[in-house]
């Protein structure tokens, strides 16, 4: 195979570049360059001059001295500021330890729910143990399967043959016009179907046809937070699926055609839909929770196993092309992958690599159901009474273990929170703390189950398949490179003319940088969306409390608007985490690249001209800005700004003048770095929902906060724990009926229960009732004394003579009277 040349000139540049700066007259200060005439001059770095670069400009004496000058204003701010802290710590009177309180327990009746099984542990690590020796045995599977494809695609290579390997002949029959499965995608419809034959109507006319019968199946309740590990980890499968899509569009597997772009966009949403319709009677049956839904659903989700094995392996994979994929592509990465990773088998560990997450969570799948069928069948002699699935999730939240029992006594103070003790929790509990008292729904366990096994396809394949192509690309990205310097700063006339310049922004070998780039950005979408989830938590809890402080408040006008944005809460967070990866990737590759320029190269002539720019107004920046804290600070509030008062007024008019005009200069670099700290924010933050770039005032034209401000809403209207807690104790009374109170000691109860807390006084049905039939009663009296009033005549002592006068005199005596 020839080699790229990209990666010789790449060497002969950085021996160029070291010869030099090694055999250079200027020094370090200077590069050496000749002009036409074949004379040498030296161009200058920064601010030095002289012919051989060896003195010091009188605007790079200013900028020193002003950074001098800077270094000791800020020691003497914060070191001002730390003695006044000590000092203040030191004089601060010893607290003394209030007694404690005695922590009242609250005492719950015993119920006959199967949630109290002590066997449960030991079936989560029978779950467990036996999906890592499935998934094991899977990838050796797969193993067996890749082998002989890796086999024949080497022996392609070293031949020189068109690399790629064919497919099994049963892989058309799996992927039937690569729409949908021709094995599953029937069996799932036909087990939606019979779900839906057997579910009983709740609402709409439940007993007029059919008995009640034929009813809606729904997957899972986004709204509820029981067994949520089931619907994540499916959710997860879902986004390798979509992801395996998405690869397809962007590498152009399929083929062009003259449909249009409506239609082959409606083609791909319908490819969507099925493969919603692969896994949703696995969603229903155990939402369901019979014996009948769970035997289909546990011999559904095994063939579904099977079958995604042999599509997985003998049909298509992630690094070795199909001759179909090869034919519609025209390209042949499999040999450039080979050419990178070696024939050996790291290219096929690789592969199994990239599958584990996979396997593991079809796995899970498999062992998940038959457990769920077990322990429905030890419980058999529960009676439950025929309840729904919806009761039986409603009566979870008033077991005393449960997390809308714990807030319950938490807001009595039944519970206090202790702090952590140790030092790593502390720190932990900055970012992300863990709380007993709460429990996210489903919805948002499952949007994060697909993000993070997203980013996880995305981090690997990016990875594996960027290197081989990367000396191919070098001379594009040091085109681009070039190009964005002349950009962002104009090229030295001297050096532009002289021969032998080195380049404006020398790229480094990439390898490196690429992937310290790559974990730099994933570990920064990762923090950003475990801050995400705390905040998620608390806006939760505020709006509960009915705190508005960092949403803004619920107004009546606009539920539509908070349900339409509940529903595009999960794919708007994908779609804005995966711009948002795109996007700190690409800063932190040009980062990244710039330090391992200036280590490779030890100069680079377009960052040197962008940091002389840039320097001199950062520099006067922070001077006038910590000079204004110093002085607000010191000079014109009293103690030392503790106290927001004036100090020395007269001295604090004079300044104000004079900074009025100095401002106005500051004002345009203010302006620039704000636009440059709004694109940087915008890049950060684009990932999170729960901030919006466009300010408070303007948040409300955010698509991704008004989806946030949905889902806040939505949520705390039918996920409130109060409101949970006490429905969940009416049903159980209802069901579980225990010893009647008398009508005297109820009455009794809540009096007692109305003088604790007397503003529900104000919200009783009777009150409010009773209120409404007064004002009625008021507002009919009013207009009947109003009507008397303005048919009585006026009085005769004051009737007047004149006609004029008489007008205006009962005109003013009716504007009087109303």
């Amino acid at each position: 195979m020839p080699e790229d040349l990209s990666s010789d000139e790449n060497v002969i540049m950085t021996s160029t570049i070291s010869e030099s700066i090694m055999y250079n007259p200027c020094g370090r200060n200077g590069y050496c360059l000749n002009t036409d005439e074949d004379e040498q001059i030296c161009s200058c770095k920064f601010w030095w001059n002289g012919a051989t670069c060896n003195e010091m400009s009188n605007g790079g004496k200013q900028v020193i001295t002003l950074g001098i000058i800077l270094a000791v204003l800020l020691a003497a701010f914060y070191g001002l500021g730390l003695f006044r802290r000590i000092r203040k710590k030191r004089n601060q009177p010893k607290q003394k330890q209030e007694p404690s309180i005695p922590i009242v327990r609250l005492k719950f009746p015993t119920v006959p729910v199967e949630v109290f099984d002590p066997s449960r542990r030991k079936y989560a690590w029978t779950t467990g143990i036996l999906t890592f020796i499935f998934a094991m045995g899977t990838l050796v599977v797969k193993w067996s399967i890749l082998k002989p494809i890796h086999d024949e695609v080497v022996y392609k290579y070293e031949n020189n043959q068109s690399v790629y390997f064919n497919t099994h002949s049963v892989c058309p029959i799996i992927n039937f016009r690569a729409d949908f499965n021709i094995f599953t995608f029937p069996i799932a419809c036909l087990l939606i179907l019979l779900f839906v034959i057997i579910t009983k109507r709740v609402s709409s006319r439940h007993n007029r046809y059919c008995k009640g019968y034929f009813g809606i199946v729904i997957p899972l309740d986004f709204f509820g937070h029981v067994k949520r590990t089931l619907a994540a980890v499916i959710f997860a499968v879902f986004a390798d699926e979509l992801l395996d899509i998405a690869n397809e569009l962007l590498a152009g597997g399929r083929k062009s055609s003259n449909q249009g772009v409506i239609i082959t966009y409606l083609t791909q949403i319908f490819r969507v839909f099925v493969i919603g319709f692969r896994r949703y009677p696995i969603l229903a049956a155990v939402y369901m929770d019979n014996y009948f839904t769970l035997i289909c659903g546990t011999l559904y989700a095994w063939l579904d196993f099977t079958v995604a094995i042999m599509s997985a392996g003998l049909c298509t994979n992630n690094f070795y092309q199909t001759k179909e994929q090869f034919n519609k592509t025209g390209s042949n990465r499999t040999a450039e992958m080979i050419a990178y990773y070696g024939t050996g088998p790291k290219l096929l560990f690789l592969q199994l690599f990239l599958d584990v997450p996979r396997y593991f969570c079809l796995s899970y799948l498999c062992v998940k159901l038959p457990m769920v069928l077990i322990k429905r069948i030890r419980h058999r002699n529960i009676p439950d009474k025929q309840m729904r699935r919806e009761q039986k999730d409603l009566l979870y939240s008033s077991l005393p273990h449960s997390a809308e029992a714990r807030y319950v006594k938490k807001l009595f103070g039944y519970a206090p929170t202790e702090p952590p003790k140790n030092r790593l929790s502390q720190i932990l509990r900055r970012i992300y703390a863990w709380r007993d008292d709460f429990r996210f729904s489903s919805r948002v366990i499952c949007v994060y189950a697909s993000i993070f096994l997203l980013l996880f396809f995305l981090t690997v394949s990016i990875s594996i398949r960027t290197l081989p192509i990367l000396d191919k690309i070098h001379p594009y990205i040091q085109a681009f490179a070039d190009l964005f310097a002349i950009f962002i700063t104009f090229r030295d006339p001297v050096q532009a003319d002289a021969k032998g310049a080195p380049p404006d922004f020398p790229v480094p070998d990439l390898t490196v940088p690429l992937l310290i780039s790559i974990y730099v950005a994933l570990l920064v979408i990762i923090i950003q969306l475990l801050f995400m989830l705390a905040s998620i938590r608390r806006n939760l809890l505020q709006s509960y409390r009915g705190d508005h402080r960092e949403i803004p408040p619920r107004v009546s006008t606009s539920n539509v608007s908070y349900c339409t944005g509940s529903f595009h809460f999960a794919g708007y967070l994908i779609g804005y985490v995966i711009i948002g990866y795109a996007l700190i990737l690409f800063v932190s590759i040009m980062l990244t690249m710039s330090i391992a320029a200036l280590i490779i190269y030890a100069s680079v002539p377009s960052l040197e001209r962008f940091l002389t720019l840039v320097i001199p107004p950062i520099l006067f920046t922070t001077f006038k800005l910590y000079i204004n804290k110093f002085l607000s600070q010191y000079v014109f509030l009293q103690h030392s700004g503790e106290v927001l008062s004036i100090n020395n007024r007269r001295a604090l008019m004079v300044f104000l003048y004079f900074n009025f005009f100095l401002d106005t200069f500051l004002g345009f670099f203010a302006a620039f770095f704000r636009i440059l700290k709004s694109i940087i924010g915008g890049m950060f933050y684009m990932c999170r929902l729960d901030y919006s770039p466009l300010g408070r005032k303007l948040e409300t034209m955010d698509a991704g906060f008004n989806a946030y401000c949905g889902l806040i809403y939505m949520e705390t209207a039918h996920r409130h724990p109060v409101l949970l807690f006490f429905v969940s104790h009416l049903l159980r009374d209802h069901l579980y009926p225990t010893k009647r109170l008398s009508k005297a000691r109820h009455n009794w109860y809540l009096a007692i229960f109305l003088l604790n807390n007397p503003t529900l006084i104000y919200q009783r049905k009777d009150f409010l009732r009773n209120l409404h039939d007064h004002d009625t009663k008021i507002m009919l009296i009013g207009r009947r004394n109003m009507k008397k009033l303005s048919d009585e005549p006026l009085p005769a002592i004051c009737q007047p003579t004149d006609v004029n006068s008489a007008k205006e005199y009962e005109n003013r005596w009716h504007e009087r009277r109303f």
